[in-house]
């Protein structure tokens, strides 16, 4: 796992696709803007852009070394250091709470007699495996897995409008419930999660084949799956309505499982449990593999292979002992988490590094011309 790795363009569009699409997809996002909660998504991708820009910025001024990494650089070794275990630790525990997140789904839906445990060891089972493989096996698997997700969503989208199910009608009044609920759910919820997560991905671009593909492959695949969620969040409303799209768990399971097509192509709910879980499986390999390459980094070990069986661990028992329910769970998302995490370590630090990293830069260029 220390040696070099190589992301190429579609590789790297195709995690970014799958990443954000993880769990995204398995609440409704904004649904407190009710018939407008497209309009929060659509702003919140435009604020999620800005962010990103910051995560390239700092990555052109280290474009050799991971995230953290270069923090050390730029706050010194003490600071630095424990600033980088800070997000090590971040990146498990949100790892541990997407795994708890697809624990729940399944356990809810396609494994009612089993246990979250028993649900989280499979998947980390499977991760580790596929992080023992090696990253770029991952990415190759990640290119044929983004177009097997494009065409069955393609598909239950056809057979959406095919089954009659579309209203159009659900999404009017346009700003009925006025700009202030629309940007109280887009700030700083909707940001956060999925957009601001991309944080992660600090630790992924010193490995892309080209720079430039930070630029004119990150910000084109954001934009990407940011209107692939609005237009998923926009189909919810108008199958579902504002008011029962509030109120479903799982917005998206509950639309699908109204297709009806002559008696004959129905129940397709669990064929986007088994999609949902794929872009599950993708978000924690990537918070996983972050998070090992990171200490392995920091603790200056030679094989951060070694580092597997403990971080898997950690995350495992994290995801199940967390919350003891997934109400309680979805309550500390909502309410916690965001606001004393997210804000701090995908926004605030970043920028903050940023302006540091601009001013010594400044300062060592009429050093030199002095």
């Amino acid at each position: 796992m220390n040696r070099k790795l190589s992301i190429g363009a579609y590789q790297f569009f195709s995690i970014i696709f799958l990443f954000e699409m993880g769990s995204a997809t398995l609440v409704g996002m904004a649904a407190g803007a009710m018939q407008d909660a497209w309009i929060s998504v659509l702003i919140a991708l435009g604020t999620g852009c800005l962010i990103f820009c910051i995560y390239i910025k700092l990555f052109e001024m280290y474009p050799e070394i991971p995230f953290t990494k270069y923090i050390q650089s730029i706050l010194g070794k003490f600071t630095g250091k424990i600033l980088a275990m800070i997000y090590i630790l971040y990146f498990i525990y949100i790892g541990a709470r997407v795994l708890r997140d697809f624990e729940e789904l399944l356990v809810i839906t396609l494994y009612n007699a089993s246990s979250l445990i028993s649900i989280g060891i499979l998947l980390m089972f499977l991760i580790m495996y596929a992080i023992f493989k090696g990253f770029e096996v991952f990415g190759r698997a990640c290119e044929l897995l983004f177009v097997m997700i494009i065409i069955i969503t393609t598909s239950i989208i056809g057979f959406e409008i095919i089954a009659g199910l579309i209203k159009i009608d659900n999404l009017r009044p346009v700003l009925e419930v006025g700009w202030k609920k629309i940007l109280m759910e887009t700030y700083p919820l909707t940001v956060t999660f999925p957009f601001g997560e991309m944080v992660v991905f600090t630790m992924l671009l010193p490995n892309l084949k080209k720079p430039d593909h930070a630029w004119k492959i990150g910000i084109p695949g954001l934009i990407f799956v940011g209107l692939v969620l609005t237009l998923i969040t926009m189909l919810n409303i108008c199958v579902l309505g504002a008011n029962t799209l509030q109120r479903a768990t799982y917005p998206i399971l509950t639309s699908v499982s109204y297709i009806n097509i002559a008696d004959f192509i129905q129940r397709l709910d669990s064929v986007v449990v088994v999609i949902m879980a794929i872009g599950g499986f993708i978000k924690i390999a990537v918070f996983f593999f972050c998070a090992v390459i990171g200490a392995g980094d920091l603790f200056k070990i030679k094989k951060s292979d070694t580092l597997t069986y403990p971080i898997a661990l950690i995350m495992l028992v994290c995801s199940v002992w967390m919350a003891p329910d997934y109400l309680e769970h979805y309550k500390e998302g909502l309410d916690i988490v965001p606001y004393f995490l997210h804000i701090p370590l995908q926004i605030l630090i970043p920028l903050v590094l940023l302006v540091i990293a601009l001013i010594q830069n400044k300062a060592k260029t009429k050093e030199n011309a002095a």
